[in-house]
């Protein structure tokens, strides 16, 4: 097995840790279990050559924001809550700026309305639900994250990187089940759906940044 494969069955095994865990009523190793799985998914890209080129350089460090976001919201609470919120705002606008580097191509065309229309819908969806003092914190949060799945897609399409791609829309995708845990509905289903979306679309971006 090569050394990008031996990360990848590490994320996941403490992927599979941090949902027993949580389901068992274990934080301690449920924070530890995610700090694992998110220094397992930068391994990846270590191992995958993500310090070859400049745009992957530049998507490691968002990864490596993404980590400190995956563990300040291990931990409960308003302000670690937001600590995580602003690392992982961080790690978006960062991982947009790294795939432009990369190219998106005339795709960006497209995306973008796609990626706008994604946000108004995120946000019509969330704002009866949200505190008023968290509205502009998440509205800032779901720009940013739609700006990195126009500018993902554009990018994987152009250099037709289709793990690229899903990786960016499983990263998106599991923020659903984290909004419904903090603003909806918490329950085990959303852990068991958002962990394993988005670490399984970290660790596709983690490879793509290889190529």
């Amino acid at each position: 097995m090569t050394p990008s494969g031996l990360f990848v069955l590490l994320t996941g095994l403490a992927v599979v840790t941090a949902l027993v865990s949580t389901r068992r009523e274990m934080p301690r190793l449920y924070i530890a279990s995610k700090a694992v799985a998110s220094l397992g998914f930068i391994a990846v890209a270590l191992a995958s050559g993500a310090l070859g080129a400049t745009w992957s350089a530049v998507g490691l460090g968002a990864l490596g924001l993404a980590a400190a976001g995956d563990i300040a919201l291990g931990f409960s609470g308003k302000r670690t809550f937001l600590v995580g919120l602003s690392c992982f705002a961080l790690a978006h606008c960062v991982y947009s700026a790294a795939f432009l580097f990369r190219g998106t191509g005339a795709w960006l065309v497209a995306t973008a309305p796609a990626g706008a229309l994604v946000a108004v819908g995120a946000w019509l969806v969330l704002r009866k639900c949200l505190p008023a003092n968290m509205r502009f914190a998440v509205g800032g949060y779901i720009i940013a994250i739609s700006a990195m799945l126009a500018t993902g897609i554009a990018t994987g399409i152009s250099y037709r990187a289709p793990l690229l791609v899903c990786g960016v829309v499983l990263v998106v995708a599991s923020d659903v089940a984290v909004g419904r845990e903090r603003f909806g509905s918490p329950m085990f289903a959303n852990k068991l759906l958002g962990l394993p979306s988005y670490y399984v679309g970290q660790t596709l971006i983690a490879l793509s940044l290889g190529g």
